[in-house]
């Protein structure tokens, strides 16, 4: 997937799922308790909140590997 497909995929706030490793990764939406839009991306039950693509990229990890350096292969 490219950078611009995933940002894409934010922006409409489109759910998406993938297995990586046999492990399952998950991308939703939701508001926090002060009306701020996050995204939730990580393994199933166990996602963290960014509330940019921005600081997603930043900070998101799969394994060992930074989410955006993988984005590619997915």
């Amino acid at each position: 997937m490219t950078k611009e497909d995933f940002i894409f995929k934010v922006e409409t706030k489109t759910e998406w799922s993938f297995v990586y490793k046999g492990k399952e990764y998950n991308l939703t939406y939701g508001v926090d308790n002060s009306g701020r839009d996050y995204i939730l991306f990580g393994r199933t039950f166990e996602g963290e909140k960014y509330y940019s693509v921005k600081e997603l990229f930043n900070k998101s990890r799969i394994e060992n590997h930074f989410f955006r350096e993988m984005l590619e292969d997915l």
